[in-house]
C-alpha cells in the first residue's frame, strides 16, 4: 500500500439528546361504553377527530367528550390522550387506588410508562344517587380527599418503577364553600393536584382542560403563566359562580387547589396555580417542580441504567478511580444540560460522585445529582410615586 495519510470519522461523542415525551397524559373519566369505545378498556386519542372516530359521541357521553374537548383545546391536534371510561359505579376514590385492576393503574400498565400526567374525574350526578348520595363534609365530594391519599400512593409506586407521572383529580361537587375545605397545604400528597373549577356551572371540574395546558407547555412552566394567554375557555366557574364574581379565590389558593381567575383590565381566565397537596415548604409543592424533578429522574436512569453490571476501574484501595468517576458524572451533566438547561428548564445541574467509596467490596455505586429549577416571579412589588 502505498504511503499516505489515512482519516476515520469517530462517532457517538456527542451524546446525542435524549428525547422525552414530557406532555403525553392520561385521563379516567365515568362514561359508557359506545362505538368502538368499551367502559374498562384503555384508548389513545390524538385529537377530538381521533376520539370521534372511535366512537365518542357528545349525545353517549357528554361529560367524558367535554374533556377531551378541552383538552385538544388547549394541547393541540397532534397531542396524545390515553383515554379510559370506566363504569358510573366507579368513584374516584377507587379509580386511583393502586389495588383495584380496573382503576387508573390499568391506563398507566396500557401506556407503558409513557403518561407523564394523569386527571381522573367523576361525573357525580351519575355515580351517586338518592339512595347514595354524594358526601360534602368538608366542601367537596368527600371521596376526593380519599383519592389524593391513594394517587399519591399509586405516583409512588410508578416512581419507584421509573415511570413517573403527576396527577390532577377533579375537585366536584363543590358547595361554594371555601371555608369548609380541608386544607391541602396539612396534606403530604405532593404528586397530586386538586382542581376545582369548571367551564360549566355545576358540580364538575376542568381536569381536562388543566392537562391540555400542561401538555402544551415546557415542564418547569407554571400552567398559570400569565404570558402564555388566557385559556381557551370563554367561561369559568367555581361552583355555581362565575370565577370572576367569585370571592374567595385566594382561601382557595391558600388551602392549596387550583382554580380560575381573572386579572383586572385583562380579559379571559387562568388558573390561579398550580399547587401540589402538600406543604408549600415541600419542594414538590408545585406542579411544575414535580415535572421538572420527574424528568430529570428519567434522564439519570436512562443514562446510568447502561452502567449496571458494567466493570469499573479501581484503585489499590478497591475505591472507584477518580477519572473513571469524572467521566461518568459528566455523562450525566452533559445529559441534562443538552436535553433540560439549554431549553431554559432548570438553571443548573451538579453531579458528585464520591471517589472514596469501596465498590470492589460493596458492588454500590452512589450518586448525588442535584438540579437547580428556575424561579417564578409570582409577586412583583411595584413602587410607583412622583
Amino acid at each position: 500500500m502505498l504511503p499516505n495519510v489515512n482519516i476515520t470519522l469517530a462517532n457517538g461523542q456527542l451524546g446525542g439528546v435524549l428525547q422525552t415525551a414530557d406532555g403525553v397524559a392520561g385521563i379516567v373519566l365515568t362514561g359508557v361504553s359506545e362505538g368502538s369505545i368499551t367502559a374498562g378498556t384503555p384508548l389513545l386519542f390524538t385529537s377530538l377527530a381521533d376520539a370521534t372516530t372511535q366512537g365518542l359521541t357528545i349525545t353517549n357521553n357528554p361529560f367524558a367528550y367535554k374533556q377531551v374537548k378541552e383538552f385538544y383545546d388547549e394541547a393541540g391536534t397532534g397531542a396524545q390522550l390515553y383515554t379510559m371510561l370506566v363504569p358510573n359505579t366507579m368513584k374516584v376514590n377507587q379509580i386511583a387506588d393502586k389495588t383495584n385492576a380496573a382503576g387508573a393503574i390499568k391506563l398507566l400498565n396500557f401506556a407503558a410508562g409513557k403518561i407523564r400526567l394523569l386527571g381522573i374525574l367523576t361525573d357525580d350526578g351519575s355515580v351517586y344517587n338518592v339512595s347514595s348520595p354524594v358526601v360534602t363534609t368538608n366542601g367537596i365530594n368527600a371521596d376526593c380527599y380519599t383519592a389524593a391519599a391513594n394517587m399519591q400512593a399509586l405516583g409512588v409506586q410508578f416512581f419507584a418503577a421509573q415511570t413517573p407521572f403527576r396527577a390532577v383529580i377533579g375537585g366536584t361537587s363543590f358547595t361554594g364553600s371555601s371555608t369548609a375545605l380541608t386544607d391541602e397545604t396539612t396534606a403530604s400528597d405532593n404528586r397530586v393536584s386538586i382542581l376545582i373549577g369548571d367551564t360549566i356551572s355545576g358540580s364538575g371540574a376542568a381536569v381536562g382542560l388543566l392537562l391540555g395546558r400542561a401538555a402544551f407547555v415546557p415542564v418547569q412552566r407554571k400552567i398559570s403563566r400569565v404570558r402564555d394567554g388566557a385559556l381557551t375557555n370563554t367561561t369559568a366557574f367555581i361552583g355555581t359562580v362565575s370565577a370572576d364574581q367569585y370571592t374567595a379565590t385566594e382561601v382557595l389558593f391558600d388551602k392549596g387547589y387550583i382554580t380560575f381567575r381573572v386579572f383586572p383590565n385583562k380579559s379571559g381566565f387562568f388558573f390561579s396555580g398550580d399547587a401540589t397537596c402538600t406543604s408549600t415548604t415541600d419542594d414538590y409543592s408545585s406542579l411544575a417542580r414535580g415535572r421538572v424533578i420527574d424528568k430529570a429522574q428519567i434522564l439519570a436512569y436512562a443514562t446510568f441504567v447502561d452502567e449496571v453490571d458494567d466493570e469499573v476501574p479501581v484503585d489499590a484501595s478497591g475505591n472507584i478511580d477518580a477519572g473513571y468517576a469524572k467521566w461518568l458524572e459528566q455523562q450525566i451533566t452533559n445529559q441534562v444540560n443538552l436535553s433540560m438547561t439549554a431549553g431554559n428548564e432548570i438553571s443548573n445541574v451538579t453531579c458528585f460522585i464520591d471517589t472514596a467509596q469501596n465498590i470492589l467490596a460493596t458492588g454500590q455505586l452512589n450518586v448525588v445529582l442535584k438540579v437547580t429549577p428556575v424561579g417564578y416571579a409570582s409577586d412583583i412589588e411595584v413602587q410607583l410615586g412622583f
